[in-house]
């Protein structure tokens, strides 16, 4: 990080243990996903492994208020991400595919769609890479944007790719031998 002052919101909100936690999960996910190569079952593993971890702390991150972000600086997502995805995810091809209700909540969904762990990785790994390169920055508002981002878009966006490729993974792991 550049060798700026933060405010007294963010670097208190840095250093609470659940955003301790959830930005080491989320960096973990994005190294895992930028390894060259793998094993499929190893990566699949640790996958496995990581989604659980970055789930749970996306869950427990707290919400942040938008209140440093006085300057309304504009982020450009496209010149934030340089995606280095290595292609594991990619090689899971066909086998990657698996069916699923598209909201489980809504009572009147019955027919069941095709979802797609390559999409799901591709997702997660997006949302959370370009706010970790926002944090980079070093500006209270650009920490305090990503932060706001990554939980809003854990309620949105990523937080329901994680749910979905979970349940794949442990069906995969637990059901198909």
């Amino acid at each position: 990080m550049p060798d700026t002052k933060l405010s007294v919101n963010i670097q208190e909100f840095l250093n609470k243990n659940t955003t301790q936690t959830f930005l080491e999960n989320a960096q973990n996910f994005i190294a895992l996903l930028e390894i060259e190569t793998m094993e499929q079952d190893d990566f699949l593993t640790k996958a496995h492994v990581a989604l659980i971890d970055l789930y749970a702390s996306g869950h427990k991150l707290e919400e942040i208020e938008l209140s440093d972000s006085e300057t309304k600086t504009n982020f450009s997502r496209s010149e934030l991400f340089v995606g280095k995805n290595a292609g594991l995810i990619a090689n899971l091809g066909q086998n990657a595919y698996y069916s699923e209700v598209f909201n489980p909540v809504d009572r009147k969904e019955k027919e069941s769609m095709q979802g797609w762990l390559v999409d799901d990785f591709s997702d997660i790994y997006h949302d959370l890479k370009i706010e970790l390169e926002k944090i980079k920055l070093g500006t209270s508002d650009a920490i305090e944007d990503a932060l706001w981002q990554m939980k809003f878009s854990f309620q949105t966006h990523w937080g329901a790719h994680c749910i979905s490729a979970l349940r794949e993974l442990h069906y995969m792991r637990h059901y198909e031998k």
